[in-house]
């Protein structure tokens, strides 16, 4: 490994932690109104209604018009004892390619077979029961992109009240963008891996996004570089590696 390709591998871990970092401040950000809204109907002697959370709809489109190629969609999930009119509700927009953003639509009836039962999701019961962010995926998003996608969230409580999360929808090949801007196509054959050792993106064929590596698809001769986030918690699904893949 020369220093040059050592700087390089530095750098595609260092280019991911930025887009990590830069999404979770804005979850932050966007968990603010949410409290803001609860706290406002606690002080007024009531809950919340779902038609109050279109005042998140400004930031939202601002960031999804930011972003369009790496945000899928993004948005606020609520828990089922927040709102007086709804006992499961997304605040959820996507991105897309022509025209304004999208409302998700999705079923809320749980006793329909097509029920999204977001309760059980993993980007929605780890940051409940931690109180720690999540990265969730790579994993086919089938409600209607077919694209391979990774989900952030951040918790959202108000006080010791939980009353959902704020999360966004990234797309897996933003993060191959990223990898290829940086190591180049073809040498060396380098993956971006997740916690579980799942491919969340490559520069190779022979490793494409959801795919497993393990020890022996590894070309120790090379350092794997952890991708750091910053922030004072906890988040589930990290650390994710810059990995070298043997030829």
């Amino acid at each position: 490994m020369t220093d040059v390709q050592g700087v390089e591998i530095r750098t595609a871990a260092d280019r991911v932690a930025a887009v990590l970092d830069d999404v979770f401040s804005w979850l932050d950000l966007l968990s603010d109104p949410l409290r803001a809204l609860h706290q406002q109907s606690q002080a007024e002697g009531r809950a919340l209604c779902a038609d109050e959370l279109t005042a998140l709809r400004k930031p939202i489109f601002a960031r999804l018009r930011e972003q369009p190629k790496l945000i899928a969609g993004t948005g606020v999930i609520l828990a089922e004892d927040v709102l007086a009119d709804r006992s499961h509700w997304l605040e959820w927009w996507q991105n897309r390619p022509d025209g304004p953003p999208a409302f998700l639509e999705v079923d809320h009836n749980p006793a329909s077979v097509g029920f999204y039962d977001y309760v059980s999701a993993a980007w929605f019961a780890l940051p409940r029961r931690t109180g720690n962010r999540v990265v969730v995926g790579p994993y086919v998003d089938y409600s209607g992109t077919d694209e391979y996608m990774l989900t952030l969230a951040n918790p959202v409580s108000c006080g010791e009240r939980f009353l959902g999360v704020a999360a966004t929808d990234i797309r897996a090949d933003a993060f191959e963008s990223l990898l290829l801007g940086a190591v180049g196509a073809t040498d060396p054959p380098t993956a971006l891996v997740n916690a579980t050792g799942r491919v969340v993106a490559s520069n190779t064929p022979q490793k494409i996004a959801g795919s497993l590596v393990d020890e022996h698809d590894l070309d120790h001769t090379w350092p794997e570089v952890a991708v750091r986030v910053s922030g004072p918690h906890g988040c589930a699904g990290l650390p994710w590696k810059v990995s070298v893949l043997r030829g």
